[in-house]
């Protein structure tokens, strides 16, 4: 329904004038001159059809149907002013930009982040994933999640943007193979690192030569597999594995939910790489950042739910 109404400015003037009965207070609060009040009230007075203000000398008074409308329109301002609260305190939320890889924030940090929200409930988490490893400006977030190695994690810290951003490890990546329990138990079982010369290795286009390390560590350096399935990411591999199309690599810390659910297990659970760590990354913007140091704490308190030691 079409509504039949003044313009705000009209309005305003006349609802301001007549709650201070004085065009001159109204100019102060709205910060106009007094005869661009008078003429609102003026065209009011027109569009309206019938007179809303006496004037009797610096006295602004009222007639009955500006003393009948008056009420009515401070009490919709009223509301309108409450409305427009709610919604800025609501704006207002504190905000916290979080960058991390796809995997990571698959396997593991998703799965867990709304424990995070429950915790600080009055921060809004902005979440975005990357495939971009470290070229990337830290200050563009307040907190970035990166697996690197240590020469890496120095080699960044020699870097002109990386100047008193602040790294610290978090979650250890101790890399070992996984597959569904039928896989493992089926017509081909897994016994040793060798009878995977039977089965699918599932890569990942990410970290394409983990699997060469790992075989290198068991003593299987020149390992055939029967096939191999390649995917973008390491958490689409894991989900392979889960249905399984075959044996994958992962991070058991990361991993921790499905391997206690069962959905996945490990074959070999004695072989293990341990390669990288996991790190959260600060920006000098964020380092008295109340939410960002939250995140950040949380964060170690989770990578070190099962006790793991993690190398700085």
């Amino acid at each position: 329904m079409q509504r039949n109404l003044p313009s705000m400015n009209m309005l305003r003037a006349f609802e301001a004038a007549a709650r201070w009965e004085s065009v001159t207070l109204a100019a102060q609060e709205l910060h106009v001159t007094q005869s661009a009040v008078s003429h609102q009230i003026k065209a009011l007075e027109a569009w309206l059809g019938v007179a809303l203000v006496q004037r009797n000398g610096r006295r602004l008074g009222l007639t009955a149907e500006g003393s009948a409308y008056l009420p009515s329109l401070s009490s919709a301002f009223d509301l309108v002013a409450q409305a427009t609260a709610r919604i800025a305190r609501h704006t207002r939320r504190n905000t916290l930009s979080v960058n991390s890889m796809a995997s990571l924030s698959a396997q593991w940090l998703i799965p867990r982040l709304a424990a995070f929200c429950a915790e600080v409930p009055d921060v809004d988490v902005q979440l975005s994933t990357t495939v971009n490893a470290f070229d990337f400006d830290p200050a563009a977030f307040d907190v970035s999640i990166r697996c690197m190695y240590d020469i890496e994690r120095a080699e960044l810290l020699r870097r002109d943007k990386w100047q008193d951003v602040q790294i610290e490890a978090f979650l250890p990546e101790s890399l070992t193979p996984l597959c569904s329990p039928q896989l493992a138990h089926g017509a081909m079982p897994l016994h040793t690192p060798g009878d995977l010369c039977q089965h699918t290795l599932l890569v990942s286009r990410s970290t394409p030569l983990f699997w060469q390390d790992w075989l290198a560590a068991a003593g299987e350096p020149q390992l055939r597999p029967a096939n191999t399935l390649t995917f973008d990411h390491t958490h689409l591999a894991v989900q392979a594995a889960i249905q399984g199309m075959g044996v994958a690599l992962g991070n058991r810390h990361q991993l921790r939910d499905v391997l206690d659910g069962g959905l996945l297990v490990r074959p070999f659970p004695a072989l293990e790489i341990d390669l990288k760590n996991v790190y959260w990354i600060r920006p000098p913007h964020a380092a008295q950042n109340p939410q960002a140091l939250a995140f950040c704490r949380w964060l170690e308190d989770c990578g070190g739910v099962d006790g793991v030691a993690v190398a700085g």
